[in-house]
Parts: C-alpha cells; sequence; structure tokens
C-alpha cells in the first residue's frame, strides 16, 4: 500500500468512526490493508471491529484536516468548480506541511467547514491569529521586481489548464518565493529550486510582498 492510499483509507475510517460513528466490521475491508494498519499500530481489530488506536485518530484527524482545508483551497483561492475539487485538493493535501496548512488557514480566516459544509477539525496556531485572505497588500508575480520575495497569498484565475499548471509548479498559498528574472520569462526561487513561468501565469500568481 502506497502512502497516499494509506493515508485515503485512514482519512476514511476517521470520517466513519468519528463523524458518522459507525461500527466497522473487519470483513469489510481488505485484509491485507488491515493487518500493515495493525502493524503500525494505527487500528485495533477487538472482537471482528476495527477501531483507531490514538495514534490512527490523531492522524486520521489531521489527514481529514488537511483534505477539507484544500478543498477550501481549491474552490476559494483557486476558484476551481465543484467537479475538479476533489481531485485538486487530493493533489495539494499530500504535499501540505504544518506551515504550509496554518499560513493556509490564516489566508482563509480559519475557515470552519469545507465546500460540502462538512466541519474541519479544528487545529492549533502558533500565533494564536485569526486572519482574513487579505488581497490589498497582494501584487501579480508580474508587477514585482527582480530581488523581491514574499509569500503566494493566493491564485487568480478560472481556467482550469492555468490552474494545474501552478500546481504542477508546487505553489500554494503560503509558498515563499522570490523572484529573479523578469524577462524573457518571470525565473523564481521555490525552496531550492529555480522555477520560470510565462508572463499571462505570472499574472495569475498575486504574492504578498515581504516588507
Amino acid at each position: 500500500m502506497e502512502k497516499s492510499e494509506m493515508e485515503h483509507y485512514l482519512r476514511d475510517i476517521w470520517v466513519r468512526e468519528f463523524e458518522k460513528e459507525e461500527k466497522l466490521v473487519v470483513d469489510e475491508f481488505n485484509s491485507e490493508d488491515i493487518e500493515l494498519l495493525a502493524k503500525k499500530e494505527y487500528i485495533t481489530t477487538d472482537d471482528g471491529f476495527v477501531n483507531l488506536t490514538e495514534t490512527g485518530e490523531r492522524l486520521g484527524r489531521s489527514l481529514v484536516r488537511k483534505h477539507r482545508i484544500a478543498e477550501k483551497v481549491v474552490a476559494d483561492l483557486f476558484l476551481a468548480d465543484m467537479d475538479e475539487m476533489e481531485e485538486l485538493a487530493d493533489q495539494i493535501e499530500h504535499v501540505m506541511s504544518e506551515e504550509v496548512e496554518d499560513n493556509i488557514c490564516r489566508i482563509l480566516g480559519n475557515p470552519e467547514n469545507c465546500p460540502h459544509n462538512n466541519p474541519i477539525p479544528k487545529g492549533d496556531y502558533k500565533d494564536g491569529t485569526n486572519k482574513g485572505l487579505n488581497n490589498e497588500y497582494s501584487v501579480p508575480l508580474v508587477s514585482c521586481h527582480s530581488g523581491e520575495s514574499g509569500e503566494v497569498s493566493h491564485i487568480k484565475t478560472e481556467d482550469a489548464r492555468k490552474l494545474r499548471k501552478i500546481m504542477n509548479l508546487g505553489l500554494i498559498p503560503g509558498s515563499r518565493i522570490c523572484l529573479i528574472q523578469k524577462f524573457p520569462n518571470y525565473v523564481f526561487q521555490l525552496g531550492n529550486t529555480q522555477l520560470a513561468v510565462d508572463k499571462e501565469l505570472a499574472n495569475e500568481i498575486f504574492i504578498k510582498l515581504d516588507e
């Protein structure tokens, strides 16, 4: 079982056990998958029922939180429609660090529900803030000067093709970048990687510049 599959499994078990309050029977699951999850001490299989351990509950809850935050990002910031939301949310949640998760929540104003109106499990915010999205101080990458740096505040596009391009670059709200050059393409530093986009895409990526 790959890591992403295991995360989907735990996420679904958490929703069924803790939100829907279902009794999960061992026989309804693939025996090899259940054996692996039990070996990693994520679940127990007492009396023929599947239950999350304390470790499994904590991880499952975190995965549900990340997935629903990712759905909010896709729906609210990337302006994707509901048909594309699940696929794009799956891409985001598996690479979302705790730091980026916190940044996204501050940008979104600590949302309580996902676009399906399911509750987003609470998280701990390191600075105790509850900041909403503030576009007033964000500028498109195309307007930045070489050498300026900041964090991605939001992506402004309704074009799914552009959205996928930007997603494939690993750019999500909270990502820190530094613009290196503007011609012939917009080259910027993201982590340890240098990436380039054309002017059209650079106009869709909004940055909150460092003061």
